[in-house]
């Protein structure tokens, strides 16, 4: 550990929020009478969507008829759109406020919309209405905005609409009176969230932390991962200043230090010391120049560059660019045993990756780069491409003679490396003295 730094084990609990918001109308209504929240409907279309995730094989929720959607955010379109596929003949999306209001993400509504959803804004619910025991109808009544912005129920404005089934997506809360009392004494705001800094995540409880759902911050995945690495952060500099250790204000994680950092693990093979054994190969983690770099920077001894070519036989890749392997027979997801990379060579040319290595060994002259490099059986080519990546610093040579790259058609990858006769011409040993058409004198120049 860096100098002074304190050790101390915490202990963090995720909670989010776990309950659906169930407006009072909705008390005492089940699955089985039309009613849902989103936290019983998206479960049970993912488990039956991702067999290979659990043994269970459930079927699809069977949704017949018209569905209304109650919210407007992410939860609330992904509620609607897999309604539809769940066999619903007509959804409807009914939300408070106005489409400037909306909090889900412009791609989800755009998805809800080539789908056929139908938009109702300006209703908040009021009643449900029951027939033999089934959801039949619901009421709403109209939402204005006043002068000042507040928004106002009018009673007098009732919509009623006609439907089979009601999914409730309006967020999600923490009722649990046990797990309330556990968090005391935390203050609590007015939507029955802890209270939080948001630059520090901290609670009225300097001891303690919050972010994500229950932080009352985060709308999304990402934003409440952040929160999480915000929060690490300011733990560290709270705990630290417990005992005295000044901290840097500039976020940093802490250094740590054992003896086993004194053991040199360098290794050398074809005259190129290697700082450490490990490495990334031509594939799609060096897909790019700012990709290596994070690569050596995050500890990596050496790196093979994405294979490239000379302009003329540049490619563009297309996606799917990962398919099922076939050893994986009938499985998907999670449960299939293999994959196959049917991306092809790097799209970006010869200029870019021989400036990207000179940049590369200028930054980090001790680390190996080897440039990987592709051509049809062509002297020229070879030569040229060849002398391109070693001018511009380039540590070693990958011929891709190897690579079932869907590249056969130009004579090139596969194409050559299957006949033995072209892959001894295209890379002959230094001390063969052996004439041949295409070395043109000795093979070891």
């Amino acid at each position: 550990m860096a100098k002074n730094d304190v050790l101390i084990c915490l202990k963090i609990s995720v909670l989010g929020l776990p309950e659906p918001n169930r407006d009072t109308i909705f008390q005492g209504l089940r699955m089985d009478q039309g009613f849902y929240t989103s936290k019983d409907f998206l479960p049970l279309v993912a488990m039956a969507s991702k067999p290979g995730m659990c043994a269970c094989h459930s079927p699809l929720p069977s949704i017949h008829g018209t569905v209304i959607v109650l919210g407007a955010g992410d939860t609330a379109f992904d509620c609607a759109t897999s309604a539809l596929r769940c066999g619903a003949r007509r959804v409807f999306v009914v939300f408070r406020r106005g489409f400037t209001n909306i909090r889900a993400v412009p791609e989800e509504m755009e998805l809800a919309k080539e789908e056929k959803c139908e938009f109702l804004p300006f209703l908040s619910p009021r009643k449900v209405v029951l027939r033999g025991g089934q959801i039949v109808a619901m009421e709403f009544v109209r939402t204005e905005q006043d002068n000042d912005g507040n928004w106002k129920e009018d009673e007098d404005q009732v919509v009623r609409l006609k439907t089979d089934v009601v999914i409730s997506a309006f967020g999600s809360i923490l009722s649990d009176i046990k797990v309330r009392e556990a968090m005391a004494p935390i203050k609590f705001n007015r939507w029955g969230l802890p209270e939080v800094d948001p630059e520090t995540m901290q609670t009225s409880e300097p001891w303690v932390f919050a972010g994500g759902d229950i932080g009352g911050l985060a709308t999304t995945t990402v934003e409440s991962v952040n929160d999480g690495k915000q929060a690490s952060w300011y733990m560290h500099r709270y705990i630290q200043s417990l005992h005295g250790v000044a901290v840097s204000t500039v976020p940093e994680l802490p250094l740590f230090y054992t003896p086993i950092d004194l053991v040199d693990i360098s290794v050398e093979m074809a005259g190129l010391k290697f700082p450490n054994p490990f490495g990334l190969a031509s594939a799609t983690p060096t897909t790019s120049s700012s990709m290596i770099r994070r690569a050596f920077e995050a500890g990596w001894g050496f790196a093979v560059t994405k294979t490239f070519s000379l302009d003329k036989d540049i490619v563009t890749n297309v996606s799917p660019r990962i398919v099922r392997g076939i050893t994986s027979g009938p499985m998907y997801g999670p449960g299939q045993g293999s994959f196959l990379n049917i991306e092809l060579i790097s799209e970006k040319t010869a200029a870019y990756w021989c400036k990207s290595i000179a940049e590369l060994k200028a930054d980090f002259p001790n680390h190996i780069l080897i440039a990987s490099i592709m051509c049809s059986y062509s002297r020229e080519d070879w030569t040229e491409l060849s002398k391109m990546a070693e001018v511009a610093g380039a540590d070693a040579l990958e011929l891709n003679l190897s690579c079932p790259h869907g590249m056969g058609e130009r004579g090139m990858g596969l194409a050559c490396g299957q006949d033995p006769e072209l892959v001894r011409n295209i890379c002959p040993d230094p001390k063969c003295h052996r004439y041949c058409e295409y070395c043109d004198g000795c093979a070891g120049r």
